[in-house]
């Protein structure tokens, strides 16, 4: 019989693909017209907020959606509770370097500890607004106080993508106008799961309304509708629909830790956890796959730890433990410095 094999899933679950679906600007027809459509398909969403316009009609410097209403730190708490993720698009969706009075350090430093203390939440994810100019003045800043950062263009993130520079792909009901590094593909009517399979699909929308006022940027609720039904039916159901701060944090553990020394005996499969903890994450949970155990039964797990300082010994929950044809999945928080024991 071969020897047993531990490994690290690509994605939470196994599953074939992450998604994530965004909404710049963070206004209140997201909260009407996306909400429902999010919680029919149990996929969670993202806002993108102006930190500086927060409760008030846009008014942002040569912007084509002045006037619409941006949801207030209630209405976002309110997502927050029921999964959603907030990040920064900057003070005031700033246009570098005509902007009058711009402030770089204001709209991206400044509003980011601005947000967290209305928030009272981490904000992690910076999204620069309007178009690539605005991307490599501010590149140096955003490394220093982010996790990672959306680009204004790029189809899905594959292997070692830039977490600085996340591929993010446009949503619109007429389909968004071409641009080369926003794949034909990614379209609805193109998507298949061998375009995007082992990838992270990150894609952002403006407007959430009926009657759309600009059909290339902007979405309806059926066309969302349409959209999270056919990455349903691609996925067979299994893709990793998160919010994009979840799909950071297991993407650093994934490139942090190693799985060492796996070894069988006593009807026991044992490893080690190797590398070193990515400071900033919130969420350590990650997925293995256990396989040629021997194992009849669904096996239980133990932690041993090596290292307790710095709160290591605390990150030790088992999510859920599952079948996969003749191997096991094991979703469970996982840190450096310890064993983990798997037993029948």
């Amino acid at each position: 019989m071969p020897s047993p094999a531990v490994t690290l899933c690509t994605w939470k679950n196994d599953a074939p693909f992450a998604y994530s679906m965004t909404y710049d600007e963070g206004t209140v027809d997201t909260l009407a017209n996306a909400l429902p459509i999010h919680e029919k398909y149990g996929i969670p969403g993202h806002l993108d907020v102006v930190a500086g316009q927060l409760g008030r009609p846009r008014d942002a410097f040569a912007s084509s959606l002045n006037g619409y209403w941006h949801m207030g730190v209630d209405e976002l708490k309110f997502l927050m509770e029921k999964g959603w993720g907030v990040g920064n698009h900057s003070w005031s969706h700033y246009v570098y370097p005509c902007h009058p009075g711009l402030d770089l350090y204001r709209e991206i430093v400044w509003s980011k500890y601005r947000l967290e203390d209305m928030l009272d939440f981490p904000v992690r994810i910076f999204t620069i607004p309007n178009d690539v100019y605005n991307y490599e003045v501010v590149l140096p800043t955003i490394k220093e106080h982010y996790l990672a950062c959306a680009f204004i263009e790029g189809g899905p993130n594959r292997d070692e993508f830039d977490l600085y520079k996340i591929g993010n792909c446009l949503v619109a009901s007429d389909g968004f106008r071409p641009r080369p590094q926003w794949p034909e593909e990614l379209k609805t009517e193109n998507l298949s799961l061998e375009f995007v399979k082992g990838s992270w699909v990150y894609e952002t929308s403006h407007l959430c309304l009926w009657n759309v006022p600009q059909a290339h940027k902007c979405v309806t609720p059926e066309y969302m509708d349409e959209r999270f039904k056919r990455l349903h039916e691609i996925s067979d159901g299994k893709m990793w629909a998160a919010k994009p701060d979840d799909v950071i944090d297991y993407e650093l553990m994934r490139r942090n830790i190693q799985i060492e020394n796996v070894r069988h005996s006593d009807g026991k499969v044992s490893f080690d956890v190797a590398g070193e903890w990515p400071v900033g994450i919130m969420n350590c949970t990650v997925t293995l796959r256990l396989s040629n155990s021997g194992f009849d039964s669904v096996p239980q797990i133990e932690q041993e730890y090596h290292v307790s300082e710095g709160g290591y010994a605390f990150h030790k929950e088992v999510e859920s433990i599952r079948r996969a044809g003749d191997d096991f999945l094991l979703t469970l928080q996982l840190a450096p410095h310890r064993t983990i024991h798997i037993t029948s």
